[in-house]
């Protein structure tokens, strides 16, 4: 009997070491929730090749599928945004392998949220803990003491997201862009900018030193074309929005 009792003891020994390395294992496997980050450290990479494409193309990045591919005006990106909000950065947390930022509302000028003073809004880029920020398009994030404009869609988890990647956020004064040299960088020096500015020249320059054939940059001839255009095209949505507003505060 006492045996018995030994073996029943070994046996539930066994039982709760393995299951305290299956435990362990698995949680090792999951990706952390960070309440708060610190998106100024490590190193960013950008993702260059489909950058230009968003939306469910064949060519669109996994990561930009959820974006809208036609909301390139401004009357399109105010017919389909949720929400358009001038806010200013509270903090952010890593949210899996994404950025969840929470920021304050310091103006309504389309929608009502949920909450008047501060909602959670996706940000369109890839992140793992510290050592790398991916960029898959050419919007960069929020910066401390900016304000920006917002155009948004409210997802099923009430929080929100940019309509669109590439025109869907705007320096409240003015954007600050960056130009495309590298595929990466130190995050420190990516925080004094809003947004990427591709010049097409450089751009190719880039791809061919990662291993592009002119086959696959004439592949991706549409997408470059986008960004190349990018500036511009900001400049006009921004131009087109300042005016309703200069009119009427809500832009209904």
């Amino acid at each position: 009997m006492h045996m018995k009792q030994i073996r029943k003891l070994l046996i539930l020994f066994i039982i709760v070491v393995l299951g305290s390395i299956g435990y362990g294992y698995y949680k090792g496997k999951e990706i952390p929730v960070i309440e708060k980050i610190d998106v100024s450290e490590g190193t960013v990479r950008f993702n260059l090749d489909n950058a230009g494409y968003e939306g469910k193309t064949d060519k669109t990045l996994v990561e930009n599928i959820t974006y809208d591919s036609e909301s390139n005006t401004f009357e399109k990106l105010y017919k389909k945004s949720d929400l358009i909000v001038k806010v200013s950065l509270k903090n952010r947390k890593q949210d899996y392998n994404t950025i969840c930022s929470d920021v304050n509302i310091l103006d309504i000028y389309k929608g009502t949220p949920l909450n008047e003073k501060t909602i959670q809004v996706y940000e369109p880029f890839g992140y793992q803990e510290k050592d790398f920020i991916n960029i898959f398009g050419a919007c960069l994030p929020m910066r401390e003491n900016q304000t920006y404009i917002l155009f948004l869609k409210e997802n099923a988890d009430q929080r929100y997201q940019y309509i669109s990647s590439l025109y869907g956020k705007y320096n409240y004064e003015q954007d600050a862009y960056m130009e495309v040299y590298d595929s990466e960088m130190k995050a420190k020096d990516m925080m004094q900018y809003d947004m990427l500015d591709f010049n097409k020249d450089k751009y190719y320059e880039i791809m061919k030193e990662l291993g592009y054939t002119d086959m696959d940059l004439k592949a991706n001839e549409g997408g470059y074309q986008r960004l190349a255009e990018l500036k511009d095209t900001r400049e006009i949505i921004r131009a087109s929005f300042d005016q309703l507003v200069s009119k009427n505060n809500r832009i209904h």
